[in-house]
């Protein structure tokens, strides 16, 4: 049985291996990592003008804490990303816990930044509007496909323990 402490954990853990990723492919390729302080001022401007979409995040002037407000959504989001990987594990049967599934599951799961995070954030659907689309979209390919297999191995290593 998996229980939320097992879930928070795996979520944290397969964030940081996500994190991690970014940061070694940022030393390595110049790619720069996610700026989770304009996610957290995304987030706040959002909150306080029940508006999604549209916002000039460079225009808006910062909070408070945004940084540290982006991280903590980013971690959080992981955690609703280990509970879709394990319904569709445990009740729908469409997952196991192996690396080609972790995989699959990250790959599908990449729709959401490109789909949703990236025009949120005035980046346009798969980041059209940035200067390199095509870099932004498999930087987030990359990112969710670690992600996704940790996620499969961390709920795999979990089970052994209970």
């Amino acid at each position: 049985m998996l229980t939320i402490t097992t879930i928070i954990i795996v979520s944290i853990l397969a964030v940081a291996a996500m994190d991690v990723w970014q940061r070694l492919v940022h030393r390595l390729g110049g790619l720069p990592p996610t700026n989770w302080m304009m996610v957290g001022r995304w987030l706040l401007t959002s909150v306080n003008t029940h508006k999604i979409f549209g916002h000039q995040l460079q225009k808006i002037t910062p909070y408070p804490n945004e940084t540290m407000i982006g991280w903590v959504f980013h971690y959080l989001i992981g955690i609703v990303y280990v509970i879709a990987y394990t319904i569709l594990w445990k009740n729908v049967g469409i997952l196991t816990l192996t690396f080609l599934d972790g995989l699959i599951f990250g790959v599908v799961s990449v729709v959401v930044p490109w789909f949703f995070f990236m025009p949120a954030m005035g980046a346009g659907v798969m980041g059209c509007k940035t200067q390199r689309p095509v870099v932004g979209c498999l930087s987030a390919l990359g990112v969710h496909s670690v992600f996704g297999v940790a996620i499969a191995l961390l709920l795999q290593l979990s089970q052994q323990y209970n």
